[in-house]
């Protein structure tokens, strides 16, 4: 059976709402009897493990009771967050992502790595901006540089494996030391989120 992302969504994305979580992306592999369903969700303060746990639990109850969109071929079903390297579509991703660098491609096509600072909802055309840090070339200091969100033709966090520079991190707002709401530990060391999994027969 091939399963349809706009009809999985409609069945979990009431769930998620209750759990005050995100849902960020449905991954379906239609393949058969391995085929599988992976549900990226994601909050301001970072979905724990039991939390995913209890989502994926709640999540199987309401596939059970959608034989309409999910038949009765078995499939392995996952809860997940997005991962360190997750990508920056929407405003909240940004906020979120405060404090941490990102590789960002403007529509001109100009290439940045910079550092994410405050995002403001006041831009000069009413849209989003986002202030960014620039890193300093040759020892020279960081300078920021405000970016409407409407420039930006794609976005990612990228993980970082040196300490941050801390006059970057002030820049951001963000004390040195300080995580940020929504930064998991298992981000700072380039590991992605854990899953709760379950096999629907």
């Amino acid at each position: 059976m091939a399963y349809d992302e706009t009809a999985v969504k409609a069945v979990i994305a009431p769930h998620l709402d209750a759990a005050g979580l995100d849902l960020e992306q449905v991954k379906i592999n239609n393949a058969g009897t391995k085929s599988s369903i992976a549900v990226v969700v994601d909050s301001d303060a970072g979905p724990t493990l039991d939390e995913l746990a209890d989502v994926a639990r709640t999540l199987s109850a309401a596939v059970d009771d959608a034989d309409e969109v999910f038949g009765a071929q078995a499939f392995t079903l996952e809860v997940t967050t997005p991962g360190a390297e997750r990508p920056l579509t929407e405003p909240r991703h940004w906020r979120r992502a405060r404090g941490r660098q990102a590789a960002i491609e403007l529509a001109d096509g100009t290439n940045l790595l910079a550092r994410i600072g405050p995002l403001t909802d006041d831009g000069p055309d009413g849209g989003t901006t986002v202030t960014v840090v620039l890193p300093g070339a040759k020892g020279a200091a960081p300078t920021t540089r405000d970016l409407d969100l409407a420039e930006v033709a794609a976005a990612a966090v990228r993980v970082e494996f040196r300490r941050p520079n801390p006059k970057e991190m002030e820049l951001s707002g963000i004390t040195p030391g300080r995580v940020e709401s929504g930064t998991e530990p298992e981000d700072l060391t380039g590991e992605g989120a854990g899953a709760a999994q379950r096999n629907e027969d």
